[in-house]
């Protein structure tokens, strides 16, 4: 009895010994443990690579965004020299204007006009006066003299005699005829000078002496009364000797009358 007992203890030990040596089955876990651990094991191992290709992808990005700077680098450089070009050439225009661009000079006439006067003038003060200048500086003073109308009769009267010498002063009064003006003046008469181009009823002005400088002007006039309606008053001429005088705002034209007679006869 006691043999067998022994047997049996010693067939179930070794039982037991080989079930403990013998490999375990895993067992099913619930809710899916053992498939959720598959596929961190799946993501650790892409991470894995995931980190190989990023290095490579790093070395990309790094030279493709040093390409990319100097490209960068040579557009500004073409984009400088554009505009560089383009300064210097402005600069150059500017230049080359002001090179060829003629003063602005503005002057208070005898009226008291602030006028636009001619550059040339006092930039050539000293030299001798031309022709376009003589002519303008008579036709100037023809329409000054035989132009006026009531309210600014006295006023062009003095702005022209300011420009006859002081010795010369009783004959120009003589030629304006002031006492026939008054009268036309009283009646509300005013006096014009046909100066119309495409008519060719303008003043004509002819230099006919250089010494002693003497010019002749030949215009006609007319008259305005109070209807607006208008009458032709004859046609005449004026003889002027000039001489030059010092040039200035009133005169910038550095010329004086020094005898003057005004006829209707040639």
């Amino acid at each position: 009895m006691d043999d067998e007992s022994t047997v049996l203890d010693l067939d179930l030990q070794a039982r037991i010994r080989e079930t403990s040596d013998a490999p375990s089955t895993p067992r099913r876990r619930p809710n899916g443990e053992h498939s959720s651990g598959a596929r961190g094991r799946v993501r650790r191992a892409v991470s894995g690579g995931a980190a190989e290709i990023g290095g490579e992808d790093a070395f990309i990005l790094a030279w493709g965004r040093s390409h990319a700077a100097l490209r960068s680098k040579a557009l500004q450089l073409w984009s400088s020299v554009v505009l560089n070009v383009a300064l210097a050439a402005v600069v150059a225009f500017l230049a080359w204007r002001n090179e060829r661009k003629e003063p602005l000079v503005f002057v208070r006439d005898s009226l008291g006009n602030v006028v636009q006067a001619d550059a040339a003038s006092f930039l050539h003060a000293g030299d001798e006066r031309a022709e376009v200048e003589i002519k303008g500086f008579m036709r100037r003073w023809v329409l000054d003299a035989f132009t006026w109308t009531p309210l600014d009769v006295v006023d062009r009267l003095r702005a022209c005699l300011r420009l006859v010498d002081g010795k010369a002063q009783a004959v120009a009064r003589a030629g304006l005829r002031l006492a026939e003006r008054q009268l036309f003046v009283e009646r509300g008469v005013s006096g014009r000078v046909y100066d119309d181009k495409s008519t060719s009823r303008e003043p004509q002005v002819v230099i006919t002496r250089r010494t002693p400088l003497e010019v002749m002007v030949s215009f006609d006039e007319y008259l305005i009364d109070k209807s607006g309606r208008s009458t032709d008053a004859g046609h005449y001429f004026v003889r002027a000797i000039l001489k030059d005088v010092p040039r200035s705002s009133v005169n910038p034209s550095g010329l004086m009358i020094v005898d003057v007679q005004v006829s209707q006869n040639f």
